[in-house]
């Protein structure tokens, strides 16, 4: 009796299915961030961002990749972090820097493809595929794709990993 108690009340405070569906849309369709002081709201998995800032499509050592999901925005330290971090790449002769991946949506949240994560602005895809180029065009950073740096079983790194990767 008490298990079916359980069960019941487990089942009444459960969350539609259709609640993450509805999240996944109501996210996607923003294409500003909120006008907030920039804060990560939950989980990297359930979440949202406040005031999340936008990566610009091309800097001196970066490009923002895929820029038709509008997925370049993070909180402002991350975003800083990002600049930062491509500008050493290049440094230390990773390419011409960095090729910039998802990071999150306007107002963060859950995306309508891809990732569970990425929700709060602070994660970020970084692409293991060294630029020769940060010229490249919208549509070819549609096309592109990042390289495997690892083996199908996960053991080892492939011939693409090279000592630039491990500096």
């Amino acid at each position: 009796m008490i298990l079916l108690r359980a069960c019941v009340i487990a089942l009444l405070l459960a969350p539609p299915a259709a609640a993450e569906t509805l999240a996944n849309k109501l996210f996607g369709a923003k294409d500003q961030p909120s006008a907030q002081d920039a804060m990560p709201i939950g989980s990297y998995a359930r979440g949202c961002g406040a005031g999340l800032v936008e990566l610009p499509d091309t800097g001196p050592t970066w490009q923002a990749m895929r820029l038709s999901r509008n997925r370049n925005w993070g909180h402002p330290v991350m975003i800083q972090y990002l600049v930062d971090l491509s500008a050493k790449a290049a440094e230390i002769g990773y390419g011409r820097g960095l090729y910039i991946g998802d990071i999150s949506q306007p107002r963060g949240g859950p995306m309508t493809s891809g990732h569970a994560s990425h929700q709060i602005g602070l994660d970020a895809d970084i692409w293991m595929l060294p630029p020769r180029s940060l010229g490249l065009s919208e549509g070819e950073r549609e096309d592109i794709s990042s390289i495997p740096v690892r083996s199908a079983d996960q053991r080892s790194v492939t011939e693409n990993w090279t000592k630039v990767h491990h500096r």
